[in-house]
């Protein structure tokens, strides 16, 4: 896909894949994706790691269902036929786990998260890459994050986002958006002003 407006309003979360492994060039234009990624004063603090093994990948996949399960307990959608109730496939798509250093981060009024916005970044031009080469993906934030470091072996101070996972889709998905006068004002949110 060359028009970029398009490949945007296209993508999709795609959580069914089928068999069929991904060529390493791919892989890597989608990790190149996230390295070239932009970061607040270009500190870089995301870092991703490449799932190979498939015994690492079932360890996260029993994470999976062990989070969505102790979700279930504050939302119901989360449980046995809930509209969120889909343990992620960890085992078929290739799985990249996002982790950022908060170390790299500037101190400013924003609580110094700027670590956690550059690994958005990174995953969100992840997922535009591998949907532009013909791939369906999903990024899934829905993780006990510490059971998920020690399977990793992530330093503990550092933040766990999540995984993106991508591969052979075997889905189709339609989705919708709010209007765009719902979500886009001009000048300042609407209602009555606060007095300065």
């Amino acid at each position: 896909m060359s028009d970029l407006g398009a490949l945007i309003r296209s993508r999709r979360a795609i959580r069914k894949f089928r068999d069929g492994a991904v060529p390493e060039r791919d892989m890597r234009e989608v990790l190149e994706a996230a390295r070239w990624a932009p970061s607040p004063a270009n500190l870089q603090p995301a870092r991703f790691i490449w799932v190979r093994d498939p015994k690492i990948k079932e360890e996260l996949q029993a994470l999976a269902a062990e989070s969505k399960a102790m979700s279930a307990y504050w939302d119901p959608s989360f449980g046995p036929g809930g509209s969120s109730a889909l343990v992620n496939d960890l085992r078929t798509p290739e799985v990249i786990a996002v982790c950022s250093d908060p170390a790299k981060s500037l101190t400013n009024v924003n609580d110094e998260n700027g670590f956690e916005w550059a690994a958005a970044m990174s995953i969100y031009a992840m997922w535009l890459r591998a949907h532009s080469l013909g791939y369906g993906g999903v990024f899934v934030q829905h993780w006990l994050p510490d059971h998920a470091k020690r399977i990793l072996n992530i330093p503990r101070l550092w933040r766990f986002l999540g995984t993106f996972t991508f591969g052979h889709a075997a889905e189709q998905k339609e989705q919708t958006r709010l209007p765009f006068d719902e979500v886009v004002f001009v000048d300042r949110f609407p209602g009555v002003a606060r007095a300065r």
